[in-house]
This record gives C-alpha cells, sequence and structure tokens, in this order.
C-alpha cells in the first residue's frame, strides 16, 4: 500500500480547485517547490502521471482527477472522524454504561444521572441493574465501564474505590414496640418474628455473623426483592434489617427505621472499572460527580 499523506491529499484538493501551482502552494502554506516535488513524489509513488503542466495553467489527467475525487472523500471522512472524536473529548456526545445493584439503581443514583444529563446531554448514559457477582463480571467483560456495588467475590483484573459505607437499620412497623426507641442493638432483636432476605443475596451475606448470635422468631417468609420486604413489614408481618439505601422502597407512615447502635453493622459500596483500563472523558465526568471521597480524581 502507498502511504499517502493528508498534506498531499490537501495539495492535489487544492491544486485542483485553483488550477495553478503557487496559488495551490500558498493555500497549502508551503512554497512553490515544495508543493512541485510532493506531486512528483506521488506520481512515482504511483507510478501514473496526474497533472499535466504548461505555463500558462495546469490540467489534471483521467487519473489525477479520479484521484482528486477520492481524496475528497477520504478528507471528508477524516474530518468526521475528527469532529466525533473532539466531540467525544469535550462531551458534546458519548455513551457511559454503569452498572449498580438494583438499591442503588432505583434510588441513589437516578437523581445523579439527572444531573449528569442535564450538564451533558449529548452523552446517554446506559444504566444494568444487577446483583455484585453479576456487576463485576459485567465490567470485566466491558459491557459497562463502571460497577457501583457491594463488594463481590472475584474483583480479578478489576480495580475499586470505596464510595460509601452503607449503614443497616432495623424496619419495623410503626406500632411497633422497637419503631419508638431512638436506636436498637442486635441484641434487643431477640425472641423478635424476623422476616429474611435470601441468604444466598448481598444482604443476607453482611448480616449473616452479626445475626448468628441472636434467637429470631422464623417467620416462615425469605424473600429476594426488597420490595417485597417493605411489602411485608408494612403489615405487620415481622421485622427485618435492611441498608440505608434501600429504605426509599418502604412507607414511611407505616414502617419505622431505627439505626442499629454498638455494632460496626454497614455494606461497604464500591466503584469499580477495569484494571488498566483508560476510562472514556463521557466515563470520568460521570465518576467526577458522584459523592465520592477526595481520591476521586484517582481514576483513569
Amino acid at each position: 500500500m502507498i502511504d499517502i499523506s493528508t498534506r498531499v491529499l490537501r495539495a492535489m484538493i487544492a491544486l485542483d480547485e485553483v488550477r495553478h501551482f503557487s496559488l495551490a502552494a500558498e493555500r497549502c502554506h508551503v512554497t512553490q517547490s515544495a508543493l512541485s516535488q510532493m506531486i512528483r513524489r506521488l506520481e512515482e509513488d504511483v507510478g501514473l502521471r496526474l497533472v499535466d503542466r504548461d505555463r500558462r495553467r495546469v490540467v489534471l489527467t483521467p487519473e489525477g482527477e479520479r484521484f482528486v475525487a477520492t481524496a475528497r472523500r477520504v478528507m471528508a471522512e477524516l474530518e468526521e472522524i475528527s469532529v466525533d472524536l473532539r466531540d467525544r473529548s469535550e462531551l458534546r456526545k458519548g455513551r457511559v454504561i454503569v452498572t449498580a445493584q438494583p438499591s442503588l439503581a432505583a434510588h441513589w443514583l437516578p437523581p445523579i444521572i439527572a444531573a449528569y444529563q442535564a450538564r451533558y446531554p449529548g452523552v446517554q448514559v446506559g444504566l444494568h441493574d444487577a446483583p455484585p457477582e453479576k456487576a463485576l463480571e459485567q465490567v470485566r467483560q466491558r459491557q459497562a465501564d463502571l460497577a457501583l456495588t457491594a463488594r463481590g467475590p472475584g474483583l480479578a483484573g478489576l480495580q475499586h474505590r470505596l464510595l460509601f459505607r452503607d449503614l443497616f437499620v432495623v424496619v419495623c412497623p410503626r406500632a411497633h414496640p422497637l419503631a419508638r426507641r431512638p436506636s436498637v442493638n442486635i441484641a434487643s432483636l431477640e425472641g423478635q418474628r424476623f422476616i429474611r432476605l435470601i441468604r444466598s443475596g448481598s444482604i443476607a451475606q453482611h448480616l449473616e455473623q452479626a445475626l448468628r448470635e441472636v434467637r429470631l422468631v422464623d417467620t416462615g417468609l425469605e424473600v429476594e426483592q426488597v420490595a417485597t420486604l417493605a411489602g411485608l413489614v408494612a403489615h405487620e408481618l415481622g421485622i427485618s434489617i435492611v441498608p440505608g439505601c434501600a429504605l426509599a422502597y418502604f412507607d414511611p407512615e407505616r414502617v419505622a427505621a431505627v439505626p442499629v447502635q454498638g455494632e460496626d453493622l454497614s455494606r461497604p459500596i464500591y466503584l469499580v472499572w477495569p484494571a488498566g483500563a483508560q476510562l472514556s472523558p463521557a466515563a470520568k465526568s460521570f465518576v467526577r460527580m458522584l459523592p465520592l471521597p477526595e481520591h476521586r480524581r484517582d481514576l483513569g
């Protein structure tokens, strides 16, 4: 393949438009001799005469006309690429895909996405709601740029930063005796009717150790979705423990949220992205809008 620079393409296009070497050289910001050498080297490389010269005018050969027609298409496509890259760099267009666990995706993240799209209306935001294991795999497979999730197993090939610690609270019906307390400890849940979230879920796994020494009354209710749990508690079928980010699922007029004291009971939420990956301008700008600790600008 012949190595043809954009300078040569511009030179041939200018020569076709003005049909004069000195005027074409002026347009290309080179000397006339430099332009002549450029065209002559091109003709030698392609093995064809592209320009007929005499003292009064310049005429392109049929091969030269075809070359210029192609050169114009190539330059138009290069300009389109240049504009597209510039728009993405300056956030006039682009795309960022975020995967987040459902409690964050449903309530914590939407106002952040709304603020981001108001600031960068040309950038498209994609959102997946997924449990930690799936969220991490989506980032690892480059199906998402970022994950906002509790730390799941298998962080190989990923980088992460602590976003915040999601404190757990007891949720109980408004008429329940615990609802009148300013706070509770785990021991005070002894003998309470308890509704469990499915044991394989990330919330239950964080609570397993803390609840191991407490004798709870098993209601027989074990659910997967926090929204289902919210309905059961609201109908006074038992109490439970959930992270603070899940409280938006609960009706505050029917359900009380009581802080847990005396326990280091929290769920760390991480920002995760591929190891060694350079985040796109769209992804970097999204990270800057998250309420991260001061090390947020260390990313990619």
